[in-house]
């Protein structure tokens, strides 16, 4: 399966990437070292790596859905069905705060911190997809 020049990757990387990893990125280091640089006095390292993981879960499918660089297949798809486009962001930043909280609030704390997190990003996504989902497409 080849597209867009022969690029045999291209299909992996538009079903796997659906936002800017840049953008996303750069917004999860920022408000990783903010989130570390707050919490100085204690050398605390869950924090600010599970705000860095909200973040660039919130940012990377918010710019997927309103910006310009994101894919627009992706675009489309958050127009038709925002809750379903909503849920991978969700479960990304979900699953990787509940790793990293488990090492500081033990297994219960990490699975609620987790689930809190990821209902968070699905609302905010699955809002932003029914409003704005299919307009730039």
């Amino acid at each position: 399966m080849t597209l867009e020049r022969g690029n045999s990757l291209m299909p992996v990387h538009a079903a796997t990437l659906m936002w800017p990893t840049g953008i996303a990125t750069g917004a999860g280091l920022v408000a990783g070292g903010l989130s570390f640089l707050v919490s100085l006095p204690t050398i605390a390292i869950a924090g600010p790596i599970g705000t860095a993981i909200f973040w660039f879960a919130l940012v990377g499918g918010g710019v997927a859905v309103l910006g310009g660089k994101g894919d627009r297949r992706a675009r489309r798809w958050a127009g038709q069905y925002p809750w379903r486009f909503a849920s991978g962001p969700a479960a990304l930043a979900g699953l990787g705060i509940a790793v990293v909280s488990l090492f500081g609030s033990g297994f219960f704390g990490a699975i609620f911190t987790g689930l809190a997190s990821a209902a968070v990003i699905w609302v905010i996504l699955g809002i932003i997809g029914m409003v704005a989902g299919n307009k730039s497409a």
